[in-house]
């Protein structure tokens, strides 16, 4: 059942941090989590956030859905 939100069942949004050198390196200097979330970005890893926003674009999941459950503010 729905519940009324025109969704059904469950739906994963995925973010997997590939350990490249320079991110081990980033990490064994006790480097801050946006420092290491920048570079792992720079090097091609997709955030729950964008996983999210792709499912929103295909239909299969709402905007609202895909804040909420990144815990994304929309201030």
């Amino acid at each position: 059942a729905c519940h009324m939100t025109g969704y059904q069942g469950r739906l994963g949004v995925f973010e997997i941090l590939e350990v490249s050198e320079k991110i081990r390196k980033l990490i064994v200097e006790k480097n801050d989590s946006d420092t290491i979330l920048r570079a792992a970005v720079e090097e091609g890893m997709t955030t729950m956030l964008d996983d999210g926003l792709d499912k929103v674009a295909e239909g299969i999941t709402s905007i609202s859905e895909v804040l909420r459950v990144t815990k994304t503010e929309t201030s």
